[in-house]
């Protein structure tokens, strides 16, 4: 068994010390774990972007809230109180919808716009296009998502614009860009 004395202690943290310098003079340790990640590149970004978004469009299509929800900007959620009561209100909405013979028939979305970095985030926005079927008739609604990126593309969170103009969502997301363009803002 090992009794290291109050100066024994004091050697040995001496002993980490010059033991961790001289790996970080001879390149011992990984370079990630000093390192900056590289960013992604754009096409590798705007991949990610659309791969998230079919799989939110679907996650909607199949009525799985609680995925849909993963995909949904911090924000959202806790304004919402939570992805667990967010993916609870949709499924009231679908029910509800359901009730009057009506459902979502088709949610897609258009070409992001140009990616702009804004405060340490990416951010972008993306048309969206959802159809109802409401007895016999279809309706269908055009909205604006703003995604965004904290961690340089990699994972995408989004929030629907529908109905708010840019300062709105700026209240709700103060870092948002200047450069991000929603309906309703005036140039």
């Amino acid at each position: 068994m090992l009794v290291l004395t109050s100066n024994g202690l004091r050697a040995f943290a001496r002993l980490r010390f010059v033991a961790f310098s001289w790996m970080m003079l001879t390149g011992l340790l990984p370079a990630a774990s000093v390192a900056q990640t590289k960013p992604l590149p754009e096409a590798t970004r705007r991949a990610n972007l659309e791969a998230q978004l079919t799989e939110m469009e679907q996650a909607f299509m199949k009525e799985d809230f609680e995925a849909y929800a993963d995909f949904m900007h911090p924000d959202v959620l806790r304004v919402a109180g939570g992805a667990d009561v967010l993916a609870k209100q949709l499924r009231q909405g679908m029910e509800q919808l359901s009730a009057q013979g009506g459902k979502v028939s088709k949610v897609s979305h258009g070409a992001p716009s140009r990616i702009v970095g804004a405060d340490r985030e990416l951010q972008c926005t993306v048309p969206q296009t959802t159809e109802f079927q409401l007895a016999a008739a279809t309706k269908t609604t055009q909205s604006t998502l703003l995604a965004v990126s904290s961690d340089g593309g990699q994972h995408w969170a989004f929030l629907d614009t529908n109905g708010k103009d840019w300062e709105t969502v700026r209240r709700l997301v103060p870092s948002l860009s200047r450069e991000i363009e929603l309906p309703g803002r005036k140039q």
